[in-house]
């Protein structure tokens, strides 16, 4: 039942990415096939996550030393592409969030880190096509493809009603306020994820994301991942 719910929560997820086929101009086209022939294989870093972002490089970035650095290397799911290495440093930065029993503020510590996960191959196609932000139409669509599939479900007796909600419910909070910015001057193309504060980048046929706390300041966590993107641009 459990990975039935995830398999359902991932198909929520990207339903809203099946509107509809769009036309591509030419040039979009050129650079795909460039992509195929020149692109990176994601496989060569399965495992080796540490070699693409190295301790060194997360050190540069945040400016902290390396010796004070605590490296976690995720692996807990099977696919290398939810895989991810961080390096986490202990500042004495605290961070705000909701208490869910009464709903005040409250101050918890948190670690800076640096962290890179999500390499996999894709086309700039795809990229762009499930890293933008979703149109009304493409929402109703997603809610729609979300209650047919449950219901598809629930029937097989792949998960019961309790669980099918749970999955609707949580895909549709993930994907409400969802909206992403370019960042110019990233790989061949890459974006700024406004609601999980987190840089998606696309270089040479490869995904991967970095996401940095550093500071309570959005715009210092986005200029650190942009630094930490270019230096890892620069070793593919």
């Amino acid at each position: 039942m459990k990975t039935a719910l995830l398999s359902l929560l991932s198909i929520f997820l990207f339903a809203f990415t099946c509107s509809g086929d769009k036309k591509e101009n030419l040039e979009s086209q050129a650079n795909e096939a460039i992509d195929e022939v020149v692109g990176k294989s994601a496989d060569e870093f399965n495992g080796k996550l540490d070699q693409l972002l190295t301790l060194e490089m997360a050190s540069e970035v945040s400016g902290y030393t390396s010796t004070e650095a605590e490296k976690e290397y995720n692996q807990v799911l099977k696919s290398p592409a939810t895989h991810s290495v961080s390096y986490r440093w202990k500042k004495g930065r605290n961070k705000q969030i909701k208490n869910p029993m009464n709903g005040e503020m409250m101050d918890i510590p948190t670690d800076d880190f640096i962290q890179l996960s999500w390499v996999k191959n894709t086309t700039l196609k795809e990229f762009k096509f499930n890293y933008h932000t979703p149109t009304a139409e493409e929402l109703a669509n997603a809610n729609k493809a979300k209650s047919e599939k449950a219901n598809e479900m629930q029937q097989q007796g792949k998960v019961d009603a309790s669980q099918a909600n749970m999955a609707k419910g949580m895909a549709s909070e993930m994907a409400k306020g969802l909206s992403f910015d370019e960042i110019k001057g990233v790989g061949e193309y890459a974006v700024w994820n406004n609601k999980y504060k987190e840089l998606k980048v696309f270089y040479k046929g490869l995904e991967f994301q970095i996401t940095t706390e550093m500071s309570d300041e959005e715009k210092i966590n986005k200029q650190k991942s942009i630094e930490t993107a270019q230096l890892i641009i620069n070793k593919l």
